[in-house]
């Protein structure tokens, strides 16, 4: 049978010629025989080879400088450190920093990534002191300063008011359903308070809120699901 024209490795490799007078053509299928990544330069597709086993050391490639990695203030790696130092169930709080930086690919391109580290940890205490010092002022502001029962519209104030807690709990009871909101406002003495346009605007909030809860919960259970049934078939 005819050979196929289709070029192998081996017979690129095998001819009498230089690794940088190969064609990006043929580069890319000696990188995929290994299985390596074909995108880039062909300075780096070079390199690449040369870093494969089938690579003879016949010719000399030019040498592709190092990618240099973003600056650490505005990476990827120390927004990811930071959002795993906040959370208290993070693995990182039982870690070594050498484990931690050898625990993610994008904390190994920082050779300064200790000191990162030590340098992230004390601004989340000094961010988290300041949010404490702040909670304590305005607490005391509002204590100095207490805020008329109503708005500047004459009625109360909805986050405050025992209104929102009774109406959380008739939604969720489906009263809303057997009624209007003009009805519903019309059931307790505490939804009279406020007035018809923005009790029923309350009451589509509230519907929306509970219905966006039910949602996400609902995609928890199922999502948690899943990774049961996949840890039962490991």
């Amino acid at each position: 049978m005819p050979s196929s024209s289709k070029p192998t490795t081996g017979n690129i490799l095998a001819k009498e010629t230089t690794i940088e007078n190969l064609t990006v053509k043929q580069l890319k299928v000696i990188l995929r025989a290994k299985g390596c990544t074909v995108s880039g330069t062909k300075a780096e597709l070079i390199n690449r080879v040369m870093q494969s086993s089938e690579y003879d050391g016949r010719a000399q490639a030019p040498s592709v400088p190092a990618r240099k990695p973003k600056s650490w203030q505005h990476s990827i790696a120390k927004k990811e450190l930071k959002r795993a130092l906040l959370d208290p169930t993070s693995k990182i709080h039982t870690m070594s920093i050498s484990e931690i930086q050898q625990s993610n690919d994008q904390y190994k391109q920082y050779s300064n990534f200790p000191k990162y580290y030590q340098a992230l940890q004390l601004q989340i205490k000094e961010e988290k002191m300041q949010v404490k010092a702040d909670d304590i002022a305005a607490a005391d502001q509002l204590r100095q300063n207490p805020r008329h029962p109503l708005n500047k519209r004459g009625y109360p104030h909805w986050d405050s008011h025992t209104a929102k807690q009774l109406l959380e709990h008739d939604i969720a009871n489906k009263v809303n359903e057997q009624m209007s909101p003009q009805q519903l406002r019309m059931t307790r003495d505490a939804y009279k308070e406020f007035p018809p346009k923005v009790f029923a605007q309350r009451v589509h909030a509230e519907k929306s809120k509970q219905r966006a809860a039910s949602f996400w919960a609902l995609k928890r259970n199922r999502e948690g699901i899943v990774r049961h049934m996949n840890k039962l078939k490991l």
